[in-house]
């Protein structure tokens, strides 16, 4: 009896959880779409810079925090707010009530899902991006249950359209195309490295800055506002999701660089958001170009380049490639899964996230 009761308990606060994670995600993706058709303000970075170097931002400020980002123009994402609100949902219902552990899984997994509409990644991320390699298969059922719940609530509830993607398709295996997908692999692996590196840079330059207290903040804005009033870094003003889609038919290689400085320097500088929507850019555009030097097909790089680069950099490679599934169709699955293997031990021991640990019996990368 007392475990039906706790059976019946957990199930409860999971659909509580998942339909308080869905909201979110849909009022913070409408709050997204408005500043995106309203224009961004580069005016206000040094004020908002202001505000993140003078408070620290709490949790439940972290929806507002970002939209503020985004208002200013900075180039972060979307995934971190949404994962961090879901985590947080979770970690009180499971403090007050329940499992702590498994609720924050489960509240992440609901977070990623419905911001991206990707229960299968959303489930997976979750359970991988503690510790590389290792999954608690006890939190399989509540993350899949919240991940699925909370994209449900979401689509039907709130009716979140989230933008759709081109199938795409293996052409005929050769040593040659094998050959030229290793090749995209170890690409892809130096743009994470370098991607790591150039944060880490600009974050220790920062932090070695003799400018103290709120005036760093402010130097902080007048930095990103000059960058963004150079030519080349007009199209990564933002979230950048009008030009997801565009790898897929054209080549604009050039583009993956100015995001990836942009990013690191939005980040690095303290504006708050995610990574992923930049790193599906950067990745995807980046893999175009290489798809247009080595002849390999645009849609089927560009599809490893979006899903492989971030699932590489955050260390979660099932979650790559259901990620890759979801939104591109299941034929290239060991595709994403190898290639995503690939940028994750070649891009460094380090990735996105700061406090991942790596399971034991997995090999570490040397740097």
């Amino acid at each position: 009896m007392a475990q039906i009761k706790a059976f019946l308990t957990n199930l409860g606060l999971l659909v509580a959880l998942s339909f308080a994670t869905g909201s979110l995600s849909s009022l913070f993706l409408a709050g997204l779409d408005w500043i995106q058709h309203n224009g961004s303000y580069l005016y206000a970075l040094p004020l908002v810079g202001l505000i993140f170097q003078s408070f620290k931002v709490p949790a439940y400020l972290i929806i507002p925090a970002t939209w503020l980002s985004h208002l200013a123009g900075a180039s972060v994402g979307r995934e971190g707010t949404a994962v961090t609100t879901g985590r947080e949902l979770g970690r009180v219902l499971g403090e007050k009530f329940s499992d702590v552990d498994l609720f924050s899984k489960a509240g992440m997994a609901a977070g990623f899902a419905s911001v991206f509409g990707t229960p299968l990644a959303g489930a997976f991320f979750a359970l991988e991006v503690g510790e590389v390699g290792k999954i608690n298969f006890r939190h399989v059922p509540a993350c899949l249950f919240a991940a699925f719940s909370a994209n449900y609530i979401s689509l039907h509830v709130y009716c979140t359209k989230h933008l759709s993607y081109p199938s795409v398709f293996l052409p005929e295996f050769s040593s040659a195309f094998c050959a030229k997908l290793a090749l995209l692999g170890l690409f892809l692996a130096l743009i994470a490295f370098l991607y790591k590196r150039s944060e880490s840079i600009i974050i220790s330059a920062f932090d070695k800055s003799p400018v103290q207290g709120p005036l760093k903040g402010i130097l902080a804005g007048l930095i990103l506002f000059g960058v963004f009033n150079v030519p080349v870094f007009h199209e990564t003003i933002g979230l950048g999701s009008e030009f997801l889609l565009r790898p897929f038919t054209s080549v604009a290689p050039d583009f993956a660089l100015w995001k990836l400085l942009a990013t690191n320097l939005s980040l690095g500088l303290g504006f708050k958001g995610g990574e992923a929507t930049p790193l599906f850019l950067i990745g995807s555009h980046a893999a175009s170009g290489f798809a247009s030097w080595f002849s390999l097909p645009l849609g089927l790089s560009a599809a490893i380049g979006f899903v492989s680069l971030y699932g590489g950099l955050a260390k979660t490679p099932l979650a790559a490639t259901f990620l890759g599934m979801e939104l591109f169709g299941p034929s290239a699955w060991f595709i994403y899964f190898i290639i995503t293997l690939i940028v994750l031990f070649g891009s460094g021991k380090k990735g996105i996230f700061s406090n991942q640990t790596w399971a034991d019996y997995l090999p570490k990368p040397i740097y």
